[in-house]
């Protein structure tokens, strides 16, 4: 999270040495390892993912479901139940999409700050 541009940078380091081979692709995987080691380091995923985990494995009762609108309605019944009803598809629109994309139970919740002992 530090630096976004990190892993697009290894992916294509990867594929170019796929394609190219070595020693050609030497160059690449030397800019691959210096842009990689300039580049600010982060451990808040690790953090963020390890408290999802925790929220949900110490979660009380049946885990929250997934909101309607981000089901998949391949059939007429789902539909009917409003399955996919108001979903926002992001490349549709210009700028930012104002959409819910947590349980209402957890819309709340930052999983970068929250502890243990949170809701």
């Amino acid at each position: 999270l530090a630096d976004p541009s990190a892993l697009p940078q290894a992916v294509s380091a990867f594929q170019a040495c796929h394609f190219i081979g070595m020693p050609e692709c030497e160059v690449i995987l030397a800019q691959c390892a210096i842009y990689l080691s300039r580049a600010p380091k982060s451990v808040e995923i690790y953090q963020a993912y390890a408290n999802v985990k925790t929220c949900l494995r110490n979660h009380k009762g049946p885990l929250p479901p997934v909101p309607l609108h981000l089901r998949n309605a391949p059939t007429r019944l789902m539909k009917q139940l409003g399955y996919a009803k108001g979903y926002k598809y992001n490349p549709a629109f210009k700028g930012p999409v104002e959409q819910d994309y947590l349980p209402e139970e957890l819309r709340d919740v930052d999983f970068f700050t929250w502890t243990p002992s949170d809701p």
